[in-house]
């Protein structure tokens, strides 16, 4: 394809957002790339541990704690010439031509969080029976206080539902670098710890799935110098 197509109306539905076809293929994703790898090396002093865990081709979830802005580019830029991956986001970053355009190019896909979003979650899973990875963070939003907090329903769902493999993800130092409602920057070291493979039953609970996925998150946080406890299920579930 040779043209763009262009911006959509503010805070489009999910339902009328297009996947942009060359996502992942354009300049523009290769520029953010190498400048998000010059950002968290310099900047952050950032160490990646456990890359080799994270599987280069086949459907695969990638579940990690999310405590600042810094987060999601974290991911992206630690995979950047290792795998694409796609990035389930907040809709509200679709809302202005430039955020559109470049959420678009570096592989996000928009959510509509605190809801049923089902044609976001028949995306997701059509993408993992394609063989993508997908990023999510399970807790939905920002940690207030940097903890990690119970994970929302949607994440059990897609693992129940596509059957891939899920890998944890632990990401220490951007609280301390760039809490939400702090405006400056803070120079701390950075790491970013791939957990081995979770491997699900088809009959796992929903419970299962959430306590297991977010106890490992816990234990690789712990493991790389943030002691965690695993957060208590959001409600119960049958």
């Amino acid at each position: 394809m040779t043209t763009e197509s262009a911006p959509a109306a503010k805070h489009a539905p999910p339902e009328d957002w297009k996947p942009f076809p060359r996502a992942g293929h354009t300049p523009f994703y290769y520029v953010a790339g190498t400048a998000l790898r010059l950002f968290y090396s310099l900047y952050g002093r950032w160490k990646i541990v456990g890359m080799e865990h994270v599987p280069k081709t086949g459907g695969v979830l990638l579940a990690g704690n999310h405590v600042s802005n810094l987060d999601p580019p974290m991911v992206g830029g630690a995979l950047f010439g290792y795998r694409r991956v796609r990035f389930m986001a907040k809709i509200e970053l679709w809302s202005t031509p430039i955020g559109h355009y470049a959420m678009d190019r570096i592989m996000s896909f928009p959510v509509r969080r605190g809801t049923a979003d089902r044609p976001t979650i028949r995306r997701t899973l059509g993408w993992l029976a394609e063989g993508d990875a997908i990023a999510i963070f399970p807790e939905g939003e920002r940690s207030e206080d940097g903890t990690l907090q119970p994970a929302q329903p949607g994440m059990a769902l897609l693992v129940q539902k596509s059957g891939v493999p899920v890998i944890p993800v632990a990401i220490v130092g951007t609280y301390q670098m760039w809490p939400k409602g702090q405006k400056r920057l803070m120079r701390v070291p950075l790491t970013i710890a791939f957990g081995e493979p979770i491997h699900f039953a088809p009959d796992a609970s929903r419970d299962e799935i959430t306590n297991t996925i977010m106890g490992r998150i816990a234990a690789l946080l712990t493991e790389n110098g943030q002691p965690t406890a695993a957060p208590p299920l959001l409600r119960a579930r049958t």
